[in-house]
């Protein structure tokens, strides 16, 4: 008895070996390459927001009525030069030269990946001393104002907790992309 076509396809099609897509060490040097040249365009705008900040609480400072209002605007100074500091040490390292093997072309990128920060606390840490310092300026501000209501510093402490919700589901979904980027190399690795 004969196979039908369709049959004859069929096992044909299965019997076909699998595919094990690899990528060229042109292609991993090009996201290696894209991922670096990424990271160092989010630390030089970290690093204008920082400097910005450290020039606009310096200029606060200065002009603050009181003497905790300057102490909370200098305590967010030296948050902005902490958080400047804690931003530039995580700076991607120079790709390997053009003659780099795939393997290192994979490890290169898969230590950039773990080298980037990916829990809460690396974030609160290098956060704290900027929101310390405003809750310095707020009691400042109460002390200028004794008069002043929760509902006037109810808006900015509104926006603090908005912000800390916000940078931790951004980290976590950053946490779990890099996890997934670190997996991807390490399937490449094993070919």
């Amino acid at each position: 008895m004969t196979q039908s076509p369709d049959d004859h396809l069929k096992a044909l099609w299965q019997g076909q070996e699998k595919e094990t897509p690899t990528m060229t060490a042109i292609a991993v040097r090009a996201l290696a390459r894209n991922y670096v040249e990424n990271m160092r365009g989010r630390i030089w705008l970290a690093f204008t927001f920082g400097v910005f900040e450290v020039l606009l609480f310096g200029l606060q400072a200065w002009r603050a009525p009181n003497g905790f209002m300057r102490a909370g605007d200098v305590i967010m100074m030296a948050g902005g030069v902490w958080m400047i500091w804690r931003i530039i040490a995580k700076r991607p390292g120079r790709l390997p030269p053009p003659e780099a093997s795939i393997a290192t072309l994979i490890d290169f990128h898969r230590a950039e990946l773990e080298r980037q920060p990916t829990n809460a606390s690396w974030m609160a840490v290098t956060a704290a001393p900027i929101f310390a310092g405003m809750l310095v300026v707020v009691v400042g501000m109460q002390k200028a104002r004794p008069n002043m209501s929760l509902a006037n510093v109810a808006p900015f402490l509104s926006l603090i907790i908005v912000w800390w919700i916000w940078a931790f589901v951004l980290q976590k979904r950053q946490a779990k992309r890099r996890a997934e980027q670190i997996a991807e190399m390490d399937q490449l690795r094993r070919g």
